[in-house]
């Protein structure tokens, strides 16, 4: 008899939703926020209901319009991209049955267009093939969105990636932000959607304030679990604090209070933290500290919402380019660790990335769970290493 392990994430249980990157560049607005905010951009999800027809026709029709635009208008900026990526993953020392082989394809195309720093539209997608036991397919669109800046103001509505937590692996403050996987804080496959949203952003010297009512789906798709959110967000420096408040209200739940700050120390040491508070309280503290030689090493403390879910450590150390020589600077490396302190179980995280040439990419992944078998939340992983080798290539 086979025997299913079902294991409900942590921050899905605190109700938490943390974050991911932001569209290209060139669709950012003329006026950003205050400057210190860090960019720090979750294993696939197990296959969901494909987008509702509509959602492709709207945004054919905005791709369609701003191609039309970029011919007509010579002062316009556009840019359109492509990635493919493989990526084959083997499961050793599995401890329930089931496939010890799957194959991930993505095809992911993005388009961004800009008009004279003022008018922005932005689109993206990602159209999954996976092969585990059975072939699936999916096609998620991750943002479509338009924007205008007016003076102090920006103004965008569509699917849009925000964020707003400052924690690398855990976020309780991102309430507008995706899910966040601490295994996988990047979101290295890019999978990560927004939100359906009306904001608006006032920027005016060293303050920014922004408002935004984001939808739990279009008409007739609405998302499990998720309620239509109305959130205001406060940023100012202070002191050399880049610092946010946050509230925000969900239909038919508790209001949502929260606050968080960077702040760099010298050279080489950035700390972060963040406060959270709906119906009990939620901490996070960490720090990035980067040694001469390009060596870079984080550590983040979390205590959830939901205190019998345990409190979390997360440490990773990577370097970018392992060294300025020949064959070795077209390397990447990091090693990371998340480790639940309440039931002593972890997981060892190795990443390594080999570039090839401007376009193309080799990857290695590995994954060893340790901890209480079945009693444990890394424990309750039915493997005992997972090792994922992939290739990318970007247009």
């Amino acid at each position: 008899m086979t025997r299913r392990i079902v294991g409900r994430p942590f921050w899905a249980a605190a109700g938490l939703q943390p974050r991911s990157d932001t569209a290209n560049a060139i669709i950012a607005p003329a006026r950003r926020p205050v400057a210190g905010l860090k960019a720090r951009p979750t294993k696939i999800a197990r296959q969901a209901k494909p987008p509702a027809p509509h959602k492709l026709t709207l945004l054919a029709a905005l791709t369609a319009a701003a191609a039309f635009g970029q011919d007509a208008l010579s002062g316009d900026q556009m840019r359109l991209a492509l990635s493919l990526y493989e990526q084959g993953s083997f499961a050793g020392g599995l401890l329930v049955p089931a496939p010890w082989a799957s194959n991930l394809l993505l095809a992911q195309p993005s388009f961004s267009w800009r008009r004279a720093q003022r008018w922005r539209l932005s689109a993206s997608l990602a159209a999954i093939g996976s092969t585990h036991g059975e072939t699936h397919g999916q096609l998620r669109v991750r943002e479509a969105w338009g924007g205008l800046t007016a003076g102090d103001f920006d103004f965008s509505l569509g699917k849009k990636i925000l964020r707003w937590g400052t924690g690398y692996a855990f976020t309780p403050t991102g309430v507008l932000d995706p899910p966040r996987n601490p295994v996988d804080p990047t979101d290295r496959l890019s999978l990560n959607e927004g939100r359906e949203m009306v904001a608006a952003d006032w920027v005016h010297g060293r303050h920014a304030l922004t408002a935004v009512w984001a939808s739990a789906g279009v008409a007739g798709e609405r998302h499990p679990g998720m309620t239509d959110t109305t959130a205001l967000r406060y940023n100012t420096l202070i002191a050399g604090f880049d610092s946010a408040l946050i509230f925000a209200h969900d239909a038919g739940r508790r209001n949502f209070y929260g606050a968080n700050f960077t702040r760099v120390v010298g050279e080489a040491l950035e700390v972060h933290g963040e406060f959270a508070h709906r119906e009990s309280n939620a901490l996070l503290l960490g720090g990035k500290y980067m040694l001469r030689s390009g060596v870079n090493s984080i550590f983040e403390f979390y205590s959830p919402q939901t205190p019998r879910l345990g409190r979390y450590i997360f440490v990773s150390v990577g370097k970018s380019r392992l060294r300025e020589l020949p064959g070795w600077k077209q390397w990447d490396l990091s090693l990371a660790m998340v480790a639940n302190a309440s039931d002593r179980s972890r997981i060892l995280i190795l990443d390594v990335t080999r570039r090839v040439a401007n376009h193309f990419s080799l990857t290695a992944r590995t994954e060893t769970p340790g901890g209480k078998r079945w009693r444990s939340e890394y424990g309750m992983i039915p493997y005992a290493a997972l090792v994922s080798l992939g290739f990318r290539c970007q247009i």
